[in-house]
């Protein structure tokens, strides 16, 4: 009852205080159904399409609201029993044209494009999205909590499309295919949102259908909660089966100590491996994914990164089986500690674990959402077997952007240890652009450190936001973790402490004759507090400016008052610690976007001032440079430089990621990624060549390589190569 009687208490409040949201009572758009065949081919010029209404398109940006003349663009969406079309005539200058690149999945406002939005569950908050550029290239991505941070790209469906450049600009074909789409069917009556919409670079131009108004950030034109109600008559959902058997052999070198301790010697490994991945329809809106002897030999290599706090660093998931509707698992606090992140399956400091294999359900139906994962992880010298498993269940509850639910994991060895974490989380719309999210959890493990209902195994969070860029808007966070709180299947930041605060902003957009786009201002404070002694442990508060332009280009500035009082030293290298002590010092933070929609742009940014007792600088430059539609260079460096006079300590490190793509045409892919860390003076090498003929067919050939910088940093001297792997792998589906 202690956690069930604050829950209950929060339902009555929404329900008697607030008033309750309904959908859209816009009048639904009846999809046309195709009176002949198309032949696809990406001209547009069939009978068929004749037949079909362009839907009507007003302006997103720069200015919001203005009829778009069928003359310039004609977006049209039709279907037949198996697939949704798609077509667009793009009037344009030729020469105005950017299509840069033939890479599927590139975010980039240097590449013109059109697509839709599709609610695919008509739940006002998760969607996917499918996105067509001149060359033929594709996106195609998963959103999820409405948008608000953006959307998902490594979800890779099957799909087609197919475009032709002209005289008068450019056209574009696609079809989707039915069984693609996990939606539910009602007697061949199909319920959903659209949002269409196209992108022209040159000018940073957006169109979109219905209109749906820029008020709530960059991703405004793709928010699920804004989408046109649309109808799908004699269209029956489908469950197909797909198996993906995949091939996989190589060779490896390593590098270790001879038996004397006085070289390295290299030792070389013949690998190959075969499994499978299955993909299971198993009603029209359940899916089942099974995976044996699961290999992720062809995932790119992770960003490096140098860590200049007391925290670990975060790394995102990769891989695509866990990508495909994450959202679906998502139980997340502040930043990136959240209940569940699916990098603790498989991987162990970085390096991967065999993954035996696994399942994972996702089903929607009535308005829940469920999720259900097992992996079981082999063994290795230093780690036993284990399972990791979760359960997530989310419910429609009070209104369409109002969410319940709740989570279990586990991770089990094969010695019976294990460690559980379970708990109840909430999304409620309470008024308009007002959200409150919920969430507590608990976590006990066999060591018999905690145990039901104890409050230091507790994590909790309450955060009440408004979800608007113009005018007044506001995040508000409390955020309470007991010290025997440890969610060893998620990610979490600092443990045993109570925060507050958050941020107070405004915003606005600027006139038609302004430069600007729009402006926004904030004010943040946050303050945390040790559990142990109820004293302040950490606190920041300071403002910050962001200004957008209308040519594309963006700039920031954050001034932060910072205190810390560090309990224990922490190390920054092996050289330079920074001791126990109370700390405050003031810093900013600057960044500056070249205008977005140019082949040639970068990132600059730049931290500056104190540091604890010392003086900080870090300055980072990310350029991208498309020299052609095949070419594609991007280059990121960043120094940090700090200096403790006091002790006579400092700290010089670089990282410098250096990323080549060869991007021949829609099927073949040659990339490089060369990355040095001198924090850990190592270099890596990322070379991949892919052949993909048509989505779920792929031929991938990996050379990985780990070059120790500093040789002599240990005895015996580090050999130039730590580690050097070459694979090939098969990937067939059926």
């Amino acid at each position: 009852m202690l956690i069930r009687n604050p829950l209950y208490t929060l339902f009555i409040l929404v329900m008697l205080n607030f008033k309750v949201l309904l959908a859209g009572a816009s009048t639904p758009y009846v999809i046309p159904k195709l009176e002949s065949p198309i032949n696809f081919d990406g001209k547009v010029d069939d009978p068929a399409w004749e037949a079909v209404e362009p839907l009507p398109l007003v302006t997103h940006w720069p200015t919001f609201g203005n009829k778009v003349d069928t003359g310039r663009t004609q977006i049209r969406i039709a279907h037949d029993k198996e697939y949704l079309y798609l077509s667009c005539r793009c009037y344009e200058n030729p020469e105005k044209i950017s299509a840069p690149t033939y890479k599927r999945n590139e975010i980039d406002l240097t590449v013109d494009g059109m697509g839709i939005a599709l609610d695919i569950f008509n739940d006002n908050e998760t969607g996917v999205l499918f996105t067509i550029s001149p060359t033929g290239s594709r996106i195609d991505g998963t959103i999820s909590n409405d948008a608000q941070g953006g959307f998902e790209t490594s979800w890779d469906t099957y799909w087609e499309a197919e475009t032709q450049m002209t005289d008068f600009g450019w056209t574009a074909e696609a079809r989707i295919p039915f069984s693609s789409l996990r939606f539910e069917s009602n007697n061949g009556k199909v319920e959903m949102g659209l949002i269409a919409y196209r992108y022209s670079a040159h000018n940073v131009t957006m169109e979109v259908y219905p209109p749906v108004e820029p008020n709530w950030g960059f991703f405004s034109f793709i928010k699920p909660s804004q989408a046109q109600n649309v109808i799908l008559k004699g269209v029956e959902s489908q469950t197909p089966v797909f198996i993906t058997p995949y091939l996989l052999g190589g060779i490896q070198r390593m590098a270790a100590p001879d038996p004397q301790n006085e070289s390295y010697l290299h030792e070389n490994q013949l690998t190959h491996e075969v499994g499978v991945d299955a993909k299971i329809g198993l009603a029209n809106n359940t899916t089942l994914d099974l995976t044996i002897n699961t290999d992720f030999a062809q995932v790119e290599a992770d960003n490096q990164q140098i860590n200049l706090t007391r925290f670990s660093l975060f790394f995102p998931e990769q891989r695509q089986f866990f990508l495909e509707r994450a959202s679906v698992f998502d139980f997340s606090f502040d930043g990136p500690d959240r209940l569940f992140h699916s990098r603790r399956i498989g991987l162990h400091q970085g390096e991967p674990l065999r993954i035996w294999g696994g399942a994972r359900m996702v089903t929607r139906s009535a308005g829940w959402d469920i999720g259900l994962l097992s992996m079981q992880t082999a063994s290795n010298q230093e780690l036993l077997s284990k399972n990791h498993s979760v359960v997530r269940v989310r419910k429609q509850v009070i209104n369409p952007q109002s969410y319940a639910g709740g989570m279990l994991t586990s991770r089990i060895d094969k010695k019976g240890n294990y460690n559980l974490s379970y708990g109840l989380d909430g999304i409620f719309n309470i008024r308009k652009d007002d959200f409150l999210n919920v969430n507590i959890a608990q976590t006990t493990s066999s060591n018999g450190n905690s145990t039901t209902l104890q409050q230091e195994s507790i994590r909790a969070r309450a955060n009440l936001g408004r979800r608007s860029y113009q005018g007044f808007s506001f995040n508000l966070n409390f955020n309470y973790s007991g010290e025997l709180y440890e969610p060893v299947m998620g990610f979490q930041h600092r443990s045993n402490f109570t925060s507050f605060g958050d941020r107070l902003s405004w915003g606005w957009m600027h006139s038609d004759d302004s430069p600007l786009h729009r402006t926004q201002v904030s004010a943040m404070g946050l303050l945390f507090l040790d559990n142990e002694t109820r004293s302040r442990e950490t606190s920041m508060v300071g403002p910050t400016v962001n200004f957008t332009w209308k040519r594309g280009d963006f700039f920031s500035v954050l001034l932060v008052h910072m205190f810390e009082n560090l309990k224990e030293p922490f190390h920054l290298a092996d050289n330079v610690t920074v001791p126990a002590g109370s700390y405050q010092w003031p810093t900013g933070r600057i960044s500056y976007h070249t205008p977005r929609g140019k082949s040639l742009r970068a990132i600059f940014s730049s931290d500056f001032g104190r540091f604890y007792d010392g003086i900080g600088y870090t300055a980072e430059a990310t350029t991208v440079w498309d020299p052609s539609r095949i070419v594609n260079l991007r280059l990121f460096y960043q120094l940090n430089k700090i200096t403790f006079s006091d002790r006579n300590q400092e700290l010089t490190a670089h990282i410098a990621r250096f990323r080549t793509e060869f991007t021949f045409n829609t099927q073949l892919t040659f990339s490089s990624f060369i990355q040095y860390n001198s924090a850990h003076d190592i270099g890596i090498i990322n070379v991949r060549f892919r052949y993909n003929p048509r989505d779920g067919n792929n031929l991938y050939l990996v050379f990985n390589e780990t070059i120790n910088d500093n040789r002599d940093r240990i005895t015996p001297r580090l050999p130039v190569s730590e580690t050097r792997t070459v694979m090939l792998k098969l990937e067939y589906t059926f």
